[in-house]
């Protein structure tokens, strides 16, 4: 009887364990935002705003000054606020940006850092999110691979 009683909880552990896996599998669409929207946006530079179209912007929005907290930045920017990119995800951070109106442009020295932060917010599903670029131009990456030729392997020499 006792091995009866073990088998059926055994057997139930089992099946919530396939309910669950079945479900988690069945959502397809883990991001809020299809990937391969925000693949587009990145690929045409719709998510930069240069410093000429932010001087000229008349929409309110918000700047977020993405500096390390060993490197406090100087809030040069009006409206701003600063968050450290490792504090973007904190609740205080989130209700600041939950609570904003317009558009949320990210600032931060490196672009590498901007960059990872909107695509974290944008699959949170934040929407209007911008990157200050820092040049007018930023470089596209246009080149094509090519080994280096010029260097002998090490059976060269010998």
């Amino acid at each position: 009887m006792s091995l009866l009683k073990n088998l059926k909880i055994i057997i139930l552990v089992i099946v919530v364990l396939l309910i669950l896996i079945i479900i988690r599998i069945s959502d397809q669409n883990v991001f809020k935002e299809q990937v391969k929207t925000a693949v587009e946006v990145t690929w045409n530079n719709s998510n930069l705003i240069t410093p000429n179209k932010f001087r000229e912007l008349t929409t309110p929005y918000l700047v977020i000054e993405l500096g390390s907290e060993s490197n406090p930045g100087s809030l040069q920017f009006r409206p701003s606020i600063k968050i450290p990119f490792e504090k973007l995800l904190d609740k205080e951070s989130r209700e600041i940006l939950d609570n904003t109106k317009g558009a949320l442009i990210l600032y931060s020295d490196k672009m590498a850092t901007a960059s990872k932060a909107w695509i974290i917010l944008n699959q949170l599903g934040y929407k209007n999110i911008l990157i200050l670029s820092s040049e007018e131009n930023p470089e596209e990456l246009k080149y094509k691979f090519q080994p280096d030729t010029t260097a002998g392997l090490e059976q060269d020499s010998i």
